[in-house]
């Protein structure tokens, strides 16, 4: 899941959070022997009939012979690292026997049930809150409760669901890896985009069957008035669905062009590596309102992505988010450990690999871009340098494999951003020892290649031995540099390993973090009635001229979006990745009068250290690390 928290100064982190939810749990109790392999979970979620803001859903259980059984809600999905603890969200549990008569049913913890006369059980029924509208605080801070929004839930009766399914789903315990039917009765003016197949021809009403309680998690639907866009990229059928209900200037068919651009570059890169056949981008537009989401980022699955963000949002961002989650599917999809492949919902063993799941990922998101002439190499150089400064914000000697195993813990937790910034870099640095040793003909792509065939997405490998199979399909000095600077924690002096492509250091211009703070000197202040008000200590800021906002301004809305004093990380987010000569809108209230005030973006720049291609003799070099092709 990419999220897009920014580090903007100290006050906040630009955070990519990509979440992989294909993963398994195959555990097996005597609940599980007692269960015909035969024997299906029939699930009703009825969106037809909402009340309250609450979604019933009706659970049709299997044959038991057990006096007792748990049904449980998922503690985390695979991938989000944080505990979610779906279970709050449900109301009115309630377990039935054939005749309709109540059996007992008692609440163990937030996620559990535990039905008395099981032999019994026919039907379970409860009601589901969404998670949008109850969202408080950052998700990434230490004692959040706060589900990530593209992992949560939204329910607006007749307009638009949002089915992350582990908010709607549970599984009894030890019966994780039986079959799911699952019928969802909805408004027929509302289409519901997914990379599920929908057995039902019938326009009230979907179908869908998968194999276990895992399948169910990885495969979201977004409901809403059709806007869509598809198209087919090398055999792969490509979905992109959109809810944007207040800026009608985002569509579907608006981001097409720029996505199935984006989609063709990745499959050419990955070239046989990738054989997905069937991707979905369910796109969802939040307003920022107390009861709307407000985590922005996305949440990869194995054929399908959630993203949901704000209404000032680009093209490039949606392509900046989604490039990294399609990249998920070669890790951790084809190349992962048994911590994910048996991933359990319940009590969470995690990997200590997250250095690959997502730093590689991460660094392939701006790799295939320079090497698909997306970009140029001073870009590439560019974003690489960015990374460098902002994992500044992090522990730079924290062994990045203990980081991954605790990273649910309240004090590994900040530290997760920087598998983001620092992880992309490691893999960077990996990739040019593996094209330097072989003369170029080889680089860390190829060795991801190797394993995604060695292993591939039924067959896990064991978390501590992938360090020695990528040294024994590299070279020892991967093992050297994995065991120095992954597990050991020694920080890398990047200067070094950008030497041996022949890149030297320069000093770049690059625009500051955010137009509302320039170097340590704030523009903004909030009010006591939480607004938004400009203030001007001197004047450079060159942005808050060109606007021609003016001292004492209330700041009402940015680009349509309201700015609330309470959500300080999202104002800083609204005047950060501005691009220069962008038009910009803004209402202001001044001396107690609306005013619409729109121009061109200008922006104030600050030097910074960046790198630049400097030794002609190993232009070579270079060009094969950037756009070396897949020797597979």
């Amino acid at each position: 899941m990419k999220n897009t928290l920014f580090a903007i100064l100290s006050l906040a982190v630009f955070v990519s959070a990509c979440r992989s939810t294909r993963n398994t749990s195959r555990s097996t109790t005597a609940s599980t022997a007692a269960a015909s392999a035969q024997q299906q979970i029939s699930l009703n979620i009825d969106l037809q009939n909402v009340v309250n803001d609450k979604v019933r859903v009706t659970v049709t259980a299997p044959a038991f012979k057990t006096d007792s059984i748990r049904f449980q809600f998922a503690r985390i999905i695979p991938g989000t690292y944080a505990i979610a603890d779906y279970g709050r969200y449900i109301d009115s549990f309630t377990a039935l026997d054939k005749s309709g008569l109540v059996l007992p049913a008692v609440r163990r913890d937030s996620n559990t049930w535990v039905i008395s006369n099981a032999a019994r059980l026919a039907k379970i029924s409860y009601l589901v809150n969404d998670t949008y509208d109850s969202e408080i605080g950052d998700v990434f801070m230490d004692e959040s409760t706060t589900i990530f929004s593209p992992a949560g839930t939204n329910i607006l009766a007749g307009k638009s669901f949002v089915l992350n399914m582990a908010g709607f789903a549970g599984y009894f315990t030890g019966m994780e890896n039986i079959p799911y039917h699952v019928s969802i009765p909805h408004p027929q003016n509302l289409y519901g985009g997914t990379s599920m197949i929908d057995t039902d021809a019938s326009t009230g009403k979907d179908v869908f069957n998968v194999s276990r309680f895992a399948e169910l998690v990885d495969n979201p639907v977004m409901y809403a008035e059709p806007d869509t866009a598809m198209f087919n990229v090398q055999g792969m059928d490509v979905l992109l669905q959109v809810y944007s209900p207040k800026s009608k200037n985002i569509s579907a068919q608006a981001f097409k062009a720029d996505l199935q651009k984006m989609v063709v570059a990745q499959k050419n890169f990955l070239g046989s590596i990738n054989n997905t056949k069937k991707y979905a981008v369910l796109l969802y537009i939040t307003d920022n309102s107390k009861t709307d989401a407000r985590g922005l980022g996305a949440l990869e699955h194995n054929t399908s992505t959630t993203a949901v963000m704000g209404s000032s949002m680009k093209a490039k961002d949606l392509i900046d988010v989604i490039s990294h989650e399609f990249f998920h599917t070669l890790t951790p999809l084809k190349v992962h450990s048994r911590e994910i492949q048996d991933f359990n919902f319940s009590t969470p063993v995690l990997s200590q690999n997250l250095w690959m799941y997502e730093g590689v990922t991460e660094y392939f998101a701006h790799l295939f871009q320079v090497n698909q002439g997306l970009t140029n190499e001073d870009e590439f150089f560019k974003e690489m340098a960015k990374k460098i400064a902002e994992s500044a914000y992090y522990d730079d000697t924290l062994s990045f494999t203990r980081m991954s195993k605790n990273v649910i813990q309240p004090d590994m937790k900040k530290q997760y951003a920087n598998v983001y910034q620092k992880g992309a870099l490691l893999g960077m640095c990996i990739d040019i020892i593996i094209r330097e040793k072989s003369a170029g003909k080889k680089g860390i792509l190829d060795v991801m290649g190797e394993l995604s065939k060695e292993y591939g997405q039924d067959k896990p490998f064991d978390d501590q031995a992938i360090f020695a199979e990528f040294t024994r399909l590299s070279y020892p000095e991967i093992g050297a540099f994995l065991q120095k600077h992954v597990i050991g924690g020694t920080p890398v002096e990047y200067a070094d390993y950008f030497a041996r492509m022949g890149v030297t250091p320069v000093t770049i211009q690059v625009p500051e973090p955010t137009v509302f703070i320039i170097g340590q000197t704030p523009y903004i202040r909030p009010n006591i009635r939480k607004q938004i008000v400009a203030i001007f200590p001197d004047g450079k800021n060159k942005f808050m001229n060109s606007m021609g906002v003016l001292s004492n301004d209330v700041i009402l809305e940015m680009n349509g979006q309201a700015l609330d004093a309470s959500q300080i990380m999202q104002v800083l987010m609204l005047g950060a990745g501005l691009d220069e000569n962008q038009e910009v809108t803004m209402k202001v209230q001044r001396n107690g009068m609306p005013i619409e005030l729109k121009a061109n973006v200008k922006l104030n720049y600050k030097d910074a250290e960046g790198y630049k291609f400097t030794e002609a003799g190993k232009a070579a070099l270079k060009d094969a690390w950037l756009k070396g092709k897949l020797a597979l």
